[in-house]
């Protein structure tokens, strides 16, 4: 069970986790590109509509590439589960993705999968997965539709 400094280490590092998969929501919906950066590490991946290595590769995706294929967009995460091994991490969230793309509304889902690591004593994405399950126009519906990128 481990000795009670252990145990809230632990507890401590799952709040922050979950901060820190808030915070990529928070960060991202609001276009607040440096802080949004920073919580990758330098050689941080994202692997979901593209696939990008490194701060300088994120902030031209995020903040350039995103920005011209989406309009509008609000990320909701939920169901996040958290394997922690010392100073690293791994684990799943759920997410619920919505969007406005050329004056369409889309609904999608999916999921993240994440490695974190904890330098410094700060937790970052040291890769963040994304697999979508659907992205649809909300008119039409999502019901046995494929993931399909439309700005692709």
């Amino acid at each position: 069970m481990g000795s009670i400094e252990d145990r809230l280490r632990a507890v401590e590092d799952q709040l922050a986790i979950a901060d820190l998969r808030g915070r990529y929501c928070h960060l991202l919906d609001g276009r607040q590109w440096p802080a949004f950066i920073d919580l990758f590490t330098e050689d941080g991946v994202f692997e979901g509509l593209s696939a990008v290595r490194g701060r300088a590769a994120l902030t031209e995706f995020f903040a350039h590439r995103v920005p011209a294929m989406t309009e509008e967009f609000w990320h909701f995460c939920s169901n996040g589960t958290v394997v922690l091994e010392g100073d690293r991490a791994s684990g799943r969230i759920s997410m619920e993705y919505l969007s406005v793309m050329n004056g369409v509304s889309y609904v999608s889902a999916g999921h993240y999968d994440d490695e974190m690591v904890k330098r410094d004593g700060v937790w970052r994405f040291a890769a963040r997965r994304l697999t979508f399950y659907f992205l649809a126009p909300l008119h039409e519906g999502w019901a046995g539709r494929p993931f399909h990128n439309p700005a692709a």
